[in-house]
């Protein structure tokens, strides 16, 4: 295989396994928020800020990570993580307050970070020149994308033996495993690629000020309606201002953070916004976990069992990509079939959007999904590489990051949830005008709600308003349906419209390019 020995092979395999940990720090928990809401008994905003922290923390970290991962020895710094990671997650288990949850929470998310980079260079460095580059990005991208199902479905079960801890204690089992792999497959403890350190600190100051207001606008945006408030506003104006402080930033800076020349190159320029494209059509996923949790009453363990699905497609897209790749397919190829995927994931979730729906009945969509993470994010990733000399590699993958992550799944995703907010009443306006004598259908209904009052003991005034509040309850659910099916919609027509420009205009009718191996990609 590659020309590896198998030792080699082995200890391959058991450095990859090392990153899976610290790659899901995070996402163990991710269905037991009621839960953690519950234990703190904050309000919604606060805990919307306790989530969102620790996400943007560990972005801004990026940077300096990479820099750090390069000047420490790889066995002390992996070490390190493993046991500060046990730390820091067990410390956020003994917190009353949720400042201290999300503070310790934080750090769990930079040492996660820092995890992932000590891992993960080695195998570039001792590994990279026998593998082809489509092959690196590919397995890079199948632990990314599948573990955290695999993680999220973990937590899931754990929580329900006792409660959130015992997903806590789960991961801090796994940070011990780092431990073991970590002594028995880093026989040397030495700097991957020690070089004079150095940073920028002020560009990195002023994304990490950007990155608060983009915080600012995804924890309180949708409570306060958007630019109906003075202070999104003045939010966003900021932000304008910040990016053109760092635009001059730029200009009198060496080696700045984000060096703007690499937008010189035009495949990062269409990399980026397809970074953008695919983290916004992919962050569809919190509405099906709302209509499984509010309308079908799945618990959290039927949710994370049903999205188990998605590592079907993976399964079967990540290889499947990955080895095209290798084999020198045209980029449109993979582009088309992966932005195929996604549309048709998000029409078979339109037409199932419905009260009553099976596990079963979402597993065909899930797994559209999978296919089409396991199409674009591959090729996304290797595409906005192409060409881009190490010097800018940083750059390169900040720009991606920011699109995908920041820009498309946690800013548009507070956008999506005041966009089906504002649709569910507007449907819900057009149905309860319908609430009238004239429609047969509705005084029906109101008969028969307040009849079964009447014969649960209610009076006559007491049957009419709970029939009332009945007929009121199922119009709500009708137009939070309604309105999941008008985003689904849209979405589809957004999948399907780059595979009309691409077919159109005749893109990307060549294989990829030349990859550098810097940074690590992610």
């Amino acid at each position: 295989m590659f020309g590896l020995k198998k030792g080699s092979i082995l200890i391959l395999v058991g450095l990859y396994i090392l990153t899976i940990p610290f790659f899901n720090a995070l996402n163990v928990t991710s269905y037991d928020t009621s839960q953690i809401l519950g234990h703190f008994g904050e309000s919604t905003t606060v805990f919307a800020y306790a989530t969102y922290i620790p996400v943007f923390v560990m972005i801004a970290f990026i940077p300096l990570a990479l820099k750090v991962a390069k000047q420490i020895p790889v066995r002390t710094l992996i070490l390190s993580a493993s046991f500060l990671a046990i730390t820091f997650n067990t410390a956020s288990l003994y917190t009353t307050n949720i400042m201290w949850f999300t503070f310790w929470r934080s750090l769990l998310a930079i040492i996660s970070i820092l995890g992932i980079f000590a891992s993960l260079l080695p195998i570039l460095i001792k590994y990279n020149p026998k593998f082809n580059m489509p092959i690196m990005y590919g397995i890079i991208q199948f632990i990314m994308q599948g573990s955290q199902h695999i993680y999220k479905y973990l937590g899931a079960q754990f929580t329900s033996i006792y409660d959130w801890t015992f997903s806590v204690y789960f991961l801090n089992i796994n940070f011990f495993v780092c431990i073991m792999l970590a002594w028995l497959f880093y026989r040397k403890d030495v700097a991957p690629m020690k070089v004079k350190f150095k940073f920028d600190w002020r560009g990195w100051l002023i994304l990490v000020l950007f990155f608060t207001i983009i915080l600012f606008l995804c924890a309180e945006g949708q409570t306060r309606n958007w630019f109906s408030d003075s202070k999104i506003s003045l939010a966003v104006a900021l932000l304008i201002v910040i990016v053109g402080v760092y635009l001059v930033h730029v200009r009198y800076t060496k080696e700045p953070l984000i060096n703007t020349d690499v937008f010189k190159y035009k495949n990062v320029v269409i990399g980026t916004f397809l970074f953008f494209l695919t983290g916004l059509i992919n962050g569809t996923g919190s509405v099906v976990t709302g209509f499984m949790s509010n309308i079908l009453g799945f618990d959290s363990i039927y949710q994370a069992k049903t999205h188990l699905a998605i590592l079907i497609g993976l399964i079967i897209a990540v290889p499947l990509s990955t080895y095209l790749l290798y084999k020198r397919i045209h980029l449109a190829t993979i582009w088309i079939v992966g932005f195929a995927c996604f549309g048709l994931y998000h029409i078979t979730i339109y037409f199932r959007l419905y009260p009553g729906i099976a596990p079963m009945d979402f597993l065909l969509p899930l797994i559209f999904k999978g296919l089409g993470i396991g199409f674009l994010y591959t090729i996304a990733s290797l595409y906005i590489s192409e060409g881009v000399p190490k010097d800018l590699g940083d750059s390169r993958m900040m720009s991606g990051i920011i699109a995908r992550v920041i820009i498309a799944t946690l800013l548009c995703g507070a956008i999506l949830g005041t966009t089906i907010s504002n649709t569910k009443t507007q449907h819900k306006t057009g149905l309860s005008q319908q609430l009238t004598q004239g429609n047969t259908l509705a005084v029906s209904q109101l008969k028969k709600y307040k009849m079964l009052f009447l014969q649960m003991g209610a009076s006559q005034t007491e049957a009419q308003k709970m029939a009332e509040r009945q007929l009121s309850s199922q119009t709500t659910q009708a137009s939070i349906l309604l309105a999941y099916k008008d985003i689904y919609l849209v979405m589809a027509a957004i999948c399907f419209f780059p595979i009309i420009v691409l077919l159109l205009f005749k893109l990307g009718r060549r294989p990829i390019g030349k990859v550098e191996t810097e940074p690590i990609p992610l």
